[in-house]
């Protein structure tokens, strides 16, 4: 079972990031320009790396980039729910 999964997201300047999510947690735990580099991080995770699908609350807070006017925990949480 995957415990990351990386989407892309436009911010408000109509720039691309991938961010990596992390599903037990429910917290975005990477942000990324490229892909790649989005793409290896979340294999990297979900082979076992860091905290191995688990990374306790008091390390990520909810994270609102500077760029993004809502909060995109939530918009991940929706994304994997439907």
């Amino acid at each position: 079972m995957k415990r990351y999964d990386c989407y892309p997201q436009i911010d408000n300047n109509d720039y691309l990031h991938w961010y990596v999510y992390e599903k037990i947690s429910e917290q975005i735990v990477a942000e990324f320009f490229f892909e790649d580099d989005a793409v290896d991080y979340t294999l990297f995770l979900n082979k076992g790396g860091a905290f191995d699908g688990f990374t306790p609350k008091y390390i990520l807070t909810e994270i609102k980039y500077p760029n993004h006017k809502e909060v995109l925990n939530k918009k991940f949480e929706s994304l994997l729910t439907e």
